[in-house]
């Protein structure tokens, strides 16, 4: 088993346990040892157990894909301890972040007209420049205090595993971002902006 099928598999694991955490937390049940059999248990049946020949993993797999290092770093945190998790992002950042990265990288996926087809997320397999603009980006939101210094750790790392290509993805974008990272931080930056708005309409 290679390195790519590694993280690939642990990664299904680990969106497994957070989901279980995810569903205890709704449900009113947020103490859950991280080291705890019943987080634990529904992981190992994933990786061990198999269908067709094939691990349970790969299947689930097959569905989603492999998440961005930096979802499976969110994700880790969020199965391990919530507490550890960066400091969410105020509402407007969530949104300035999530909405043009998903029209720029994955509305064009869909358009009919090869010249637009992935012209942005091309630029993530030569991504000299791009690194640039990601870390101008990155200490300008440090600088401003709208941004958790932990969450450019979590890009560090993705960085990192970059370099080593830990991913099968030869895409820098791969390993930053993914369309169920940008759903969730465009869901909690509208449903922040409401929140705030009934506020306010309740003050009146």
């Amino acid at each position: 088993m290679n390195l790519h099928a590694v993280y690939g598999l642990f990664a299904q694991g680990v969106i497994v346990a957070a989901l279980i955490r995810l569903v205890r937390m709704l449900f009113g049940k947020a103490r859950l040892k991280p080291h705890g059999a019943e987080l634990w248990l529904p992981v190992m049946i994933l990786l061990a157990g198999s269908a067709e020949g094939i691990s349970l993993a790969a299947h689930v797999r097959g569905v989603w894909g492999d998440p961005s290092v930096v979802t499976l770093l969110i994700l880790f945190l969020f199965m391990l301890q919530p507490s550890w998790l960066p400091v969410k992002p105020r509402p407007s950042t969530c949104l300035v972040i999530s909405l043009p990265l998903a029209a720029l990288l994955y509305v064009p996926l869909f358009l009919p007209i090869p010249t637009v087809q992935g012209g942005f997320y091309a630029m993530g397999f030569t991504p000299d420049r791009l690194l640039w603009l990601l870390g101008m980006v990155c200490l300008g939101l440090l600088i401003a205090g709208r941004l958790d210094r932990r969450w450019s750790v979590l890009v560090a790392l993705a960085l990192f595993a970059y370099a080593g290509r830990i991913m099968e993805s030869d895409n820098l974008f791969d390993y930053l971002v993914d369309p169920g990272l940008m759903l969730a931080m465009a869901f909690l930056g509208f449903t922040g902006i409401w929140t705030s708005l009934q506020r306010r309409l309740k003050a009146i």
